[in-house]
């Protein structure tokens, strides 16, 4: 029997990031996250190249924004042969799980009558991030705030807080008068994340659901390279197999660095990581070192955790021409100037993001470590990695990225192995690999039924047959 709803990908299945799933039963539509592509080899927004006021419309020409009827405003959208949302007779939400920009980046062009569901928490940094322009490209006034519980017209949507202590990670299932489905957005097994995606994997057994949308980052080929290296085969494991460490080890491993490098240590981190920032409070306060954040930054955990902090002003402001969230930095925190920290190097955790990468310069002449977390560039697949080991290479400042180690490495996403007991767990009698460019190569090795959808084709599922059928 093929049921009548109908199940649509208008991206990021075989990229990283960017899902764009579309569950529509009838006259109600859920949609499963409005994100961009990871792609650092075509990042067009990078600071090079000006956004326009017609953004939408840029980003639907060059295919960087999902063609989909009934969710941009008419006025936006005139000319593109496209269903205003205005004019839709679908009842439409959009769910967010977390606050990536693969996952949530063209969220603010969705039209103002269309419900856009987002974390309490991401809503805060959101908020912070315009302010200090580095928010997405935005359209958009309001956000709702993710119930445990809701109803979009006929299809009913429960989700699960995997991590409250950041911007909130989620997931979420899907339940229509025919059809039951789970989509992961991002999976994470360590930390917080643990008992909270035990608790997540129990429902859905019970539920016995039919469809398990998962994502495959752990599928990528550096990461496999890494995680396979001391096995021949891929197999399921919640543990990290050898070579791969846990969170807590990563974060002992860190502070003994921290403790252990007789110099200045330069932090590079994510600001969009509340998690990631109580990381660094922590080691700081366990070293004895003061924290020392670009204002930015200072900003957003200012708005967060209602605190303030020590700031340093970068040398690229002008005096006469503060900007306000500038202002207001320097009003609720500590300013100190770079001549103390050169003064005592030792004391100090110093923030550096790209954007400032100049800084580092200043600290040419004195023993200095650049810490890598989980700020821009990611890695050395990004081309602006190469300009960070050229300024660093001419500030002769040594370099260490904290995910790597002799005594293994860390995956901020989950591994292969733990992709396929998770998936294993919970049972689904179809998987649809998604956020992964090897999506066979997963759903082969996960043993179970798989499906691999295509872009823009609308599907139905058969249950006789557990699988999808084009509509």
């Amino acid at each position: 029997m093929k049921t009548e709803t109908v199940i649509t990908f208008y991206s990021g299945l075989d990229t990283v990031g960017g899902v764009v799933m579309e569950v529509i039963y009838r006259s109600s539509r859920v949609i499963m996250e409005i994100g961009t592509v990871f792609n650092p080899g075509f990042n067009l927004y990078d600071g090079n190249v000006n956004p326009r006021k017609s953004f939408l419309r840029d980003g639907l020409w060059i295919d960087d924004i999902a063609r989909i009827d009934g969710l941009y405003p008419e006025k936006e959208i005139k000319g593109l042969n496209l269903l205003s949302a205005e004019k839709s007779q679908l009842q439409t939400a959009i769910f967010i799980t977390h606050l990536h920009l693969d996952h949530m980046g063209n969220m603010g062009i969705i039209s103002e009558d269309i419900d856009v569901y987002l974390s309490k928490n991401a809503q805060i940094i959101e908020k912070a991030l315009e302010d200090v322009g580095d928010g997405v490209f935005s359209i958009r006034n309001k956000y709702r705030d993710i119930p445990e519980e809701v109803r979009i017209g006929d299809i009913y949507v429960k989700s699960f807080c995997l991590n409250a202590e950041s911007y909130q990670d989620y997931s979420f299932y899907l339940e229509t008068p025919d059809l039951k489905l789970h989509y992961t957005g991002d999976v994470f097994v360590y930390g917080a994340y643990r008992e909270n995606i035990i608790r997540e994997i129990q429902f859905l057994k019970e539920k016995e659901i039919d469809i398990l949308v998962c994502e495959g980052t752990g599928f990528l080929d550096s990461w496999l390279r890494q995680t396979t290296r001391y096995e021949k085969e891929l197999f399921p494991a919640l543990e990290p197999v050898q070579g791969v460490i846990t969170e807590q080890r990563l974060l002992e491993r860190t502070q003994q660095i921290i403790d252990d490098y007789d110099g200045l240590i330069i932090f590079n981190y994510y600001h969009r990581e509340m998690c990631h920032a109580l990381n660094w409070f922590d080691f700081a306060r366990k070293s004895g070192k003061t924290l020392v954040f670009e204002p930015k930054s200072a900003y957003i955990l200012n708005r967060f955790f209602k605190d303030s902090y020590t700031v340093m002003i970068p040398d690229t402001y002008s005096e006469n021409n503060y900007p306000e969230y500038l202002k207001q930095v320097i009003r609720e925190n500590n300013i100190i100037d770079k001549k103390e920290v050169l003064a005592n190097p030792n004391n100090y955790l110093v923030q550096n993001t790209f954007e400032n990468i100049l800084e580092l310069l200043d600290y040419r002449n004195i023993k200095t470590l650049y810490l890598h977390h989980s700020g821009t560039p990611l890695g050395d697949y990004d081309p602006q990695f190469k300009i960070l080991e050229t300024i660093l290479k001419k500030a002769d400042i040594d370099y260490r990225h904290i995910y790597q180690g002799e005594d293994g490495q860390f995956f901020s996403h989950a591994t292969a192995n733990q992709l396929l007991w998770y998936i294993g767990e919970v049972n689904a009698k179809l998987l649809i690999p998604s956020h992964c460019p090897q999506r066979k190569l997963l759903g082969e090795s996960s043993k179970a039924n798989y499906c691999l959808c295509q872009q823009g084709v609308a599907y139905s599922y058969n249950h006789q047959k557990q699988q999808l059928e084009v509509v």
